[in-house]
């Protein structure tokens, strides 16, 4: 269900990188200057249509994480976009979550990643999205909840 959840979140990253067949500008078409946000419904993201969850990854999720990521590391996430969390395929329109291009985690052995990377994804990555969502987050008392799985990789799992 997590991975379920963590693919159709991160499907719709930016709507501006997929196809046009799949969004549809919610008024006047890109640069036109009169858009106007699509008002979306109040339930949870997985029931969302596929346009919708566009809508919301470009009202929602890209506003509240991209300040989160260019202020962590302005030089490393300068670029911020669909890319960073989804990678190549955006450009073929693929947003296949958890994306196993970013860090592969090892749960053992988590010493290859700088302790302040570490803090920032616990302390505010994963709490966002998890508040953005609408879902609890990931602990150990609640394991189904959202958590660092529904984005990276891991070894031995």
């Amino acid at each position: 269900m997590r991975t379920l959840i963590a693919s159709l979140l991160f499907i719709a990253a930016c709507g501006g990188s997929k196809p046009a067949s799949t969004t549809t500008p919610p008024t006047g078409g890109e640069g036109s200057g009169s858009a106007v946000a699509a008002v979306l419904p109040d339930v949870p993201f997985a029931k969302l249509e596929p346009a919708q969850k566009a809508e919301f990854m470009k009202q929602k999720v890209m506003p509240a994480m991209e300040p989160i990521f260019k202020n962590h590391d302005a030089k490393k996430f300068g670029e911020f976009g669909c890319q960073t969390c989804h990678g190549e395929g955006v450009a073929k329109g693929e947003f296949k979550m958890p994306n196993p291009k970013l860090p592969v985690l090892d749960f053992k052995d988590m010493s290859k990643f700088k302790p302040e990377d570490l803090k920032w994804m616990g302390d505010e990555v994963k709490p966002t999205m998890a508040k953005i969502l609408g879902l609890p987050e990931y602990t150990k008392e609640n394991p189904t909840g959202f958590g660092c799985l529904e984005c990276h990789t891991a070894v031995g799992m």
